[in-house]
């Protein structure tokens, strides 16, 4: 309830003041003064009683009894006017007394009777003062009114009756609003307790909520070292639970036994010499609910008590640390003195050990994945290391194996009958195709182990061009054709010269390999806007699907991967331009139909060369120049 429905409820009391203070309890002298006119009124009924059966003698004597009860009331203490069972019978009394009165006075009227019982009733069932004013004075005035207008009237007697109203308003009126100042007194107490309560419920949970939320925070914010969570989840923990000590152990997944993992408020050598905290630990940690022990010294053997005293602990909660439905250790909370751990501090001990269970599991899968990614790290190292050896050292005998063919080939060794000469060149291209294998597996390895840096040299790209067309001279198949579109006008620019040229002879040479029949054409030009090289190398070979192509740069990727396939290849060239591209910062685009043919567009940037650049006849004499199409 709020504040505000606090004040409403208040309201009524503060609005009438100094009256309702009048009322707020039973005052000896209000007391007094008001059972004096009642005293009083039913002493002169008694006297003037027109009763044959009671002489004069007896009348005086239990008139001056009842005037004495009032006076005797001076001599009372001031603590028994306020009590229910001092006052309560004195209006009793006064009750009995005045009924006695009016009987033996003979001379009230059924009218009087009605009027005085009706005012009674009136006086004690008023809400608040203002109606107990209204009652008081509009009483005698009523009953006065029909009185005088009635025979009654020539009776003298009935002067005194009139006043009879407003003497049993005030008096038994009085009471009346003391009780009910008590109840709506009591009914605030009780208001104000409850709200109090409500207040103190909302900041434990309020705490509560900012305990889970900082233990959340804290061991999320840790999750890579198990040690640090733990840490920060017992620091957290102890600011809403004030603990004496805490154990946290934690089963091990190959053994299944549990091993202390954590602890704050004792030593964890201390464990050692007691297995009573551990026992109780790791039965927690084995239980479906948490275990909450009072007092250890009943439960615990005679032998192992002695170590509860030496370290001060006497009572302890064990909550089960689980995750996912696998149990993974337990979270032991051990106090100095006795203590009955309530439904909500089991309730929000065992939230918080739910959330660092779940912690605990994060970091054991984040372990496990680290462990299996060094682990796959280490095998790709060792691949590529084992690559790179095979590949040094099969280059050794296949450059003498060349060096012996060239040998054969040459004559130097004698005269060789044609058809071993075609043997030899046989031989000699099969040569060169598995050291540009070996060349290849060599590169990818340095690309994954040494990461090479770009450089930059000065590149006149007619000549870079014209030297990769050299490379290239022996006779193809019959059915393919290698075609060079560039002109003698290519700038000279700033790039790297080998990385270019390694990325250049692989797209040749893969666009040669899959090209049966046809042509593959490379052609270059200079886009002085974007400043940058633009290479196409086009085949009219089997194609690429559009469902490989996001692929085709992988690693030892093939197009054709079956056992049976129809181009060999380790499925490296390709990566090798993917990684000289992104180290140029160059682009790559392929354009490509099943079928029909593919067309690789390299665009690589480069830096203006600030000199004049010599023309191709200034470096090449006119045969060479005649042969490369250029005159």
């Amino acid at each position: 309830m709020s504040e505000t429905q606090t004040v409403d409820n208040q309201r009524p009391l503060a609005a009438l003041g100094s009256l309702d203070r009048f009322f707020e309890g039973v005052r000896k002298a209000t007391v007094i003064q008001l059972r004096w006119p009642l005293v009083i009124l039913c002493s002169y009924l008694l006297l003037y009683s027109p009763g044959s059966w009671l002489t004069p003698n007896p009348i005086q004597f239990v008139v001056v009894f009842y005037l004495f009860t009032n006076a005797t009331l001076y001599f009372v203490g001031n603590n028994f006017f306020d009590a229910p069972h001092f006052y309560g019978s004195l209006l009793l009394f006064d009750a009995v007394f005045l009924a006695v009165a009016l009987g033996l006075s003979g001379g009230a009227t059924p009218d009087f009777y009605i009027a005085c019982l009706f005012t009674l009733v009136l006086s004690c069932v008023c809400n608040d003062v203002r109606g107990l004013l209204i009652v008081t004075l509009l009483a005698p005035l009523i009953y006065a009114y029909s009185v005088f207008n009635s025979e009654a009237a020539k009776d003298p007697s009935v002067y005194l009756r009139v006043l009879f109203p407003l003497v049993i308003s005030l008096f038994y009126g009085y009471f009346a609003q003391v009780e009910r100042i008590k109840r709506l007194a009591r009914e605030n107490d009780e208001q104000a307790k409850r709200e109090r309560g409500n207040a103190e419920e909302i900041r434990r949970q309020r705490k509560r909520l900012e305990a889970l939320h900082a233990v959340n925070v804290a061991v999320s914010s840790t999750i890579i070292d198990r040690t640090k969570v733990l840490d920060a989840f017992l620091e957290k923990v102890a600011t809403y639970f004030p603990f004496g000590a805490a154990i946290v152990r934690l089963r091990n997944r190959e053994t299944g036994s549990f091993a202390t993992a954590a602890a704050k408020g004792i030593q964890p050598s201390a464990l050692e010499d007691s297995a009573s905290p551990v026992t109780w630990a790791d039965r927690a940690a084995k239980r479906q609910t948490p275990l909450v022990i009072r007092n250890v010294f009943e439960d615990c053997a005679p032998e192992d008590s002695q170590w509860w005293r030496d370290e001060g602990l006497v009572s302890l909660m064990g909550v089960p640390l689980v995750a996912n439905g696998e149990r993974l250790g337990s979270l032991t909370f051990l106090m100095r003195q006795e203590h009955d751990f309530s439904a909500e501090e089991i309730e929000c001990l065992s939230t918080m050990a739910g959330q660092v269970a779940l912690v605990m599991h994060r970091s054991e899968l984040f372990e496990r994945l680290q462990q299996q990614a060094n682990d796959l790290r280490l095998v790709s190292q060792v691949k590529d290391e084992f690559l790179g050896i095979v590949s040094h050292e099969l280059k050794t005998p296949l450059n003498v194996i060349s060096g012996y063919i060239n040998i054969l080939v040459e004559g130097i060794l004698g005269e060789l009958s044609p058809i071993q000469e075609k043997a030899l060149q046989t031989i000699m291209r099969q040569t060169k195709e598995l050291n540009g294998l070996i060349n290849r597996v060599l590169q990818a390895c340095t690309l994954e182990t040494e990461k090479p840096l770009a450089e930059s040299h000065k590149i006149n790209f007619w000549e870079f061009l014209y030297e990769l067309k050299s490379m290239y001279e022996d006779p193809l198949s019959n059915d393919v054709r290698l075609n060079w579109e560039f002109s003698s006008d290519l700038p000279t620019l700033y790039s790297d010269r080998g990385k270019l040229k390694h990325i250049m002879e692989n797209l040749i040479n893969n666009a040669l390999k899959f090209t049966d029949v046809g042509s593959v054409t490379v052609s270059a030009r200079y886009l002085p806007d974007k400043k940058m090289m633009e290479f196409k190398i086009a085949d009219t070979g089997i194609g690429i699907s559009k469902e490989q192509l996001p692929t085709i740069f992988d690693r030892f990727h093939q197009v054709d991967s079956s056992g049976t396939r129809a181009y060999g290849g380790m499925g490296l060239g390709l990566y090798i331009v993917k990684k000289y591209t992104e180290l140029l910062g160059a682009t790559i685009r392929i354009e490509s139909k099943l079928g029909r043919g593919s067309t690789f567009v390299l665009q690589v940037p480069c830096r203006p060369d600030m000199s004049a650049a010599p023309r191709p006849e200034e470096l090449f004499p006119p045969d060479i120049q005649t042969a490369a199409g250029l005159l």
